[in-house]
């Protein structure tokens, strides 16, 4: 099967910072978690980010760009996997045995 470079890469990335190595594989479930855990880390990052431009904290405007477009981009790639998990699971469900 063929994947995306980028989301293979990022599964890489998921497997590596969860300890697995090139012959184990980490179960759905942890990937899934520790995906979501990013995603949320990249939005408390992001709304930090806000708040120390708002107060006059923050140096430059560009990193709070940055961080905000990045947990945007990450919000929006979860949930177009949530989307094609809704769909495969929709699609399973009209399969007829």
């Amino acid at each position: 099967m063929k994947t995306n470079p980028a989301a293979q890469a990022y599964l890489n990335q998921i497997q590596k910072h969860n300890g697995v190595n090139g012959n184990e594989k980490a179960d759905f479930g942890t990937m899934l978690k520790d995906a979501l855990n990013r995603v949320n880390e990249l939005q408390v990052r992001a709304d930090e980010a806000n708040r120390q431009l708002v107060t006059g904290e923050a140096e430059d405007i560009h990193s709070v760009l940055l961080a905000a477009e990045e947990a945007r981009l990450a919000l929006e790639l979860t949930v177009q996997v949530r989307n094609k998990l809704l769909d495969a699971y929709q699609e399973l469900n009209r399969m007829q045995l």
